[in-house]
């Protein structure tokens, strides 16, 4: 499968990125190459797969509740604060 310029452009807008001509030539190159190798590794058959052994269960932790608030000496400290939590400015706008 190849990507082309325009998905990339898409994908770009979608995710707040701005990408010059030869950022997105070069993204749609790399793209196409990782799509490929996955797409690779389907052509391999499952019976070559059969003896891998299954890895272990991943441990999870007990989800228990836990107050991290930081105190009021924290908030006497941030450059700006409001019903506890702490202003910042906005990062990420969308135009358009």
């Amino acid at each position: 499968m190849k990507i082309d310029e325009e998905l990339v452009k898409r994908v770009a807008k979608l995710a707040a990125l701005e990408l010059s001509a030869p950022e997105t030539a070069a993204m749609a190159s790399q793209l196409t190459r990782i799509v490929e190798h996955f797409e690779a590794l389907r052509a391999i058959p499952e019976e070559l797969l059969a003896g891998a052994p299954e890895p272990p269960p991943t441990p999870l932790r007990a989800d228990e509740a836990v107050d991290r608030f930081p105190g009021p000496l924290v908030m006497r400290n941030a450059p700006e604060s409001a019903h506890d939590h702490f202003v910042v400015p906005r990062v990420v706008t969308r135009t358009g």
